[in-house]
């Protein structure tokens, strides 16, 4: 029978994409990593890593392996969440991924709630939405564009919580920022734009520039919401922004419906498949729901 660690180191150098990325992430020598996938592979009977480059990505056989990996690994863990349930305790700790922009709002509120309720609940926080996968976190909000979406990643169950409109932050004396109707995107193609070009929300704005026929004059490549609004409230540039996100304090801007299009935000609770049902997490989905709706009641404007 396959050894269901090795199949976890397996999945990791899948993940991160190299031997070195994985151990260092697991804390593991480079070494010792490589010679357990030498004893996995010894096992199977075929080669797992593609070790003819600088980076040892996953042969067919790999992939496979770690596509069934995933399915065993999380059953295990759903038999682990199920025998935790039985005396219907909620303890041990929760792992929770809190992204710095839309965290305060959702997940503060829901977590505050959560300790209260389960107080012998070890909560800590972090960022990420693959180290949810990877078992570093226990959940994250995630955020997804219906214009640019991307492909499922296995092993994960998403529920969604809340959506909300995206616009144009523009500065207060922007020519355009007095209209009362929505603007043509091509209005601003000879503006400069404050945008991360690897992040969701940039991916976006390439595709919707692109749509309205132009290229953007991107100034500042930053993901940082609050830095963004400081620097359109400063003059730098223009910006897609979530409804959701809130202004940075002291730096005002002026957010721009657009014409013709309704970009819109999706954010999701992820967990791990085989962890949905035990404790701490089935007892996070109705606390993020019950913040989720009071921030619908606040803001009914904001949302699609």
């Amino acid at each position: 029978m396959l050894d269901v660690r090795k199949l976890m180191l397996l999945r990791e150098v899948g993940a991160r994409g190299s031997i070195a990325a994985a151990a260092q992430a697991l804390n593991y020598t480079r070494s010792a990593v490589s010679q357990q996938l030498s004893a996995l592979e010894a096992e199977t009977g075929t080669a797992l890593l593609d070790r003819g480059g600088r980076r040892a990505g996953l042969t067919a056989a790999g992939r496979l392996l770690v596509a069934s990996a995933e399915r065993v690994l999380a059953e295990l863990e759903a038999a682990e969440a199920r025998l935790l349930a039985r005396d219907g305790r909620v303890t041990g700790e929760l792992r929770v991924g809190v992204p710095l922009h839309d965290g305060p709002a959702l997940l503060v509120p829901a977590l505050t709630r959560l300790r209260a309720c389960h107080p012998e609940l070890r909560i800590t926080a972090d960022e990420g939405r693959r180290s949810v996968r990877l078992g570093r976190l226990d959940a994250v909000l995630a955020a997804g564009y219906p214009q640019v979406p991307e492909a499922r990643v296995p092993g994960l169950y998403e529920e969604a919580v809340i959506s909300d409109r995206i616009r144009l932050a523009v500065p207060p004396g922007h020519p355009l920022a007095g209209g009362e109707g929505p603007l043509d995107l091509a209005e601003f193609a000879d503006q400069p734009w404050l945008l991360d070009r690897a992040s969701r929300l940039g991916r976006l704005a390439l595709h919707l520039c692109a749509d309205a026929e132009f290229v953007p004059d991107v100034v500042s490549d930053i993901g940082d919401m609050q830095a963004v609004f400081g620097l359109v409230s400063l003059g730098w540039g223009v910006a897609l922004a979530p409804d959701l996100v809130p202004d940075r304090p002291g730096h005002p801007v002026v957010r721009v419906p657009l014409k013709g299009i309704d970009p819109v935000r999706h954010i999701t609770l992820v967990v791990r498949e085989g962890a949905r049902n035990s404790p701490p997490v089935a007892a996070l989905l109705p606390a993020v729901r019950e913040a989720a709706d009071e921030l619908r009641r606040s803001a009914p404007d904001r949302q699609p």
